[in-house]
Formats: C-alpha cells, structure tokens, sequence
C-alpha cells in the first residue's frame, strides 16, 4: 500500500471523538488490579459486561479479584506481571490478545507511594519511584497501543493524581512520577491525533482515595502516614474510568477537591505555598507513633488491607458525578442562570418603585 494510500486511510478513519465500544463488548487490561482502584475498577466493569484482565505483582490477591468477578458471573483472567519490565507488559497484552482475541481499554494504574522529606528520600528511591510510576506507565501504553489498532480504536487511560498538578509535602518524588506520566501521556495524545488514530488518551487525577496503599507504603517517618481531607473511595476513581473507556476525554478528576486545588495552584500558587508550608507536613501523618518501613517499592507487601487513612473514603463526588454527566450539568447551568435571571427581575421591580417614592 502507497504512503498516499495509507493517509488517505487514516483520514477516513472516523474521528477519536467517537464514543467507543459499549462496555458491555469491552475487552480491559487494568495493571495494578490486585488491590484499592485497581480491583474496584476490575470489579465495577466485570458489573457493566466487560471482560477483564488484571495485572500485578501479587498472583494471591489476583486471584481473588478474578474469583469475585467470577463469583458474579464476570469474566476475567489474571496475569503476574511488573510494569517495570518492558517486555513482561509486551507479552502480557500479547497473552490477553491470545485469549480474548483483541484490547478495547488499557487502564494503566500500578503505581507506589514513597513518604518522605525531599533530603531524606534516597536516589534509589527516586528511580524506584520512576520505575514504576511512570516507566511503568510508558510500558503499558507502548505495549497497548498496537493491540489498540488492530482492535480498530479504544482508550487508553491514565491513572494520575491530582499532584501531578500541585505536590504535596513528603511526596516529591510521588509528584515527580505523576507529572511526567502527564507530559508523555499529552504528548502521546497530540502525536495520535496527528497520525488520525482512533485511540484516545486519557489522564485521571484522583484526589485522596482510601486504598491499602497507604499500609503498604515507603515511609521514612515516625508517625503513621495520612493525607489532608476529604477522602474519597476508590469507587469514584472507577466511575472516571468506566466513563472514559466510551467516551473520549482528555483529563477527569475523581473528587471534587482534586479540581478546586488543582484551580488553586493554577491562579494562587503563593496561597498553596504559604498553606502547605505552615500546615502541610503536619497534614501528612497522624499522631500516631510508626516505625519507618520498607514498604512495596521492592516487592508486593504481605500487608494490603484498607483503612490506612484516619477514616474511611466517601463513596460520592458531586463534582465528579456531574462531569460524567453532561446532560445534568447542562440542566444544572440553565438551572442556574433562569434562577439567576429570576432574582435579578424581582429585585428590579423592587427597587423601581422605591426609587419613584424618593423621587
């Protein structure tokens, strides 16, 4: 086939603006699907139809995920994988290639957590860090994306975080990870469009979500490691990548904090500096007395329950719930604006008269 015909091919290929399969005909590989997002992500798009393949370093915790997607009536299959190696992602998306016969969705969503001040966190743990949460993410979309095409389109969908726009304190390298999966990943976006792929790509930005993850964490503190309020469930996160898997978007945050800090860093960036500077380290742990511990940056903990966090997440974000519905959002806006209106009106006609009586 000519190069000519080839671009002429691709602009015919119907816009990424599409929606994409119905989940209910879906094929999704989640990474890090052992556990927190990734398992009720597993679980909420077993629910909807699809049919799922989780990814992770822990064969026991995967197996459960598959056997209560099973247990529902799901379909589902795990494979042992560490997003690090290059190659491992390669053959695993090959691997559900082979048993589901194509890939609809690729939610790339392994990632660790490292606490500790910027001086104490160690260049080893900054690769680590870099290995997992980005490397890892760089893996799964090189490896994903030719299943993409010749599935015909799908998504491709990033688990961020909300510090990929403002970083926390004791979390430098957390950031770090997270804003360069969001250069790649727009990068990536702005070099599919220009190659008329049918692919979209989408960042997610959870605010703080209630996983194991905070049990299960790198901490080189004395007290137990926490994060500022509101919490949210991992539900919510699910809920963004159920949406984005059909219809293309370019970023969602899971939790209605996660968008007013992100819009506070973008206009008040003193403000967070002066907050975060006087309050934020203190936010970052309880009172509670902890021994630093090696966590899973090396390997999978044995210790994943949930709970880490001072109280458990809400399972609702108005904010969310209301970008993944446009038509309510619409709704809610005229609602606004003709109430708006309504009340400019009533205050006109009580002020006319009284300014006829002064008169």
């Amino acid at each position: 086939m000519s190069e000519h015909a080839t671009r002429e091919g691709r602009r015919r290929t119907p816009s990424r603006r599409r929606r994409h399969r119905p989940l209910a005909s879906q094929i999704v590989v989640i990474t890090g699907g052992s556990s927190g997002i990734g398992r009720e992500t597993a679980l909420q798009l077993a629910r909807a139809g699809a049919t799922v393949a989780v990814l992770g370093r822990h064969e026991g915790r995967l197996a459960d995920t598959v056997a209560e997607i099973t247990a529902e009536g799901g379909q589902a299959r795990h494979l042992l994988c560490d997003v690090k190696d290059a190659e491992a992602v390669r053959a695993a998306a090959e691997t559900v290639e082979r048993w589901f016969g194509r890939i609809d969705t690729w939610v790339n969503n392994a990632g660790v957590l490292v606490y500790a001040r910027f001086e104490e966190t160690t260049p080893a743990e900054f690769l680590r860090m870099m290995e997992i949460d980005f490397l890892g993410q760089v893996h799964g979309a090189q490896a994903a994306l030719p299943a993409l095409r010749r599935a015909g389109g799908g998504a491709l969908i990033s688990i961020s975080s909300v510090e990929a726009v403002t970083t926390l304190p004791l979390h430098s390298a957390y950031a770090a990870s997270k804003r360069a999966v969001e250069g790649a990943m727009m990068g990536l976006r702005r070099e599919l469009r220009d190659q008329h792929d049918p692919i979209s790509v989408t960042v997610i930005r959870p605010a703080v979500i209630d996983t194991p993850g905070y049990n299960a964490t790198r901490s080189h503190l004395a007290f137990r490691p926490s994060a500022p309020p509101p919490y949210y469930a991992p539900s919510v996160v699910a809920a963004c990548v159920l949406y984005a898997a059909e219809h293309p978007v370019g970023e969602l945050f899971a939790g209605g904090s996660g968008r007013w800090i992100s819009l506070l860093q973008r206009t008040s960036p003193r403000l967070l500096d002066a907050v975060f500077g006087r309050w934020g380290v203190r936010m970052m742990h309880t009172a509670e007395p902890s021994r630093p511990r090696p966590g899973n940056l090396a390997a999978p903990s044995a210790f994943m329950q949930p709970g880490g966090l001072p109280r458990r997440g809400r399972s609702w974000s108005v904010s969310t719930a209301l970008a993944l519905r446009p038509g309510l959002r619409r709704v809610g806006v005229l609602a606004l604006a003709a109430t708006t209106l309504a009340t400019a009106v009533r205050l006109g006609r009580k002020i006319r008269p009284d300014m006829r009586i002064r008169q």
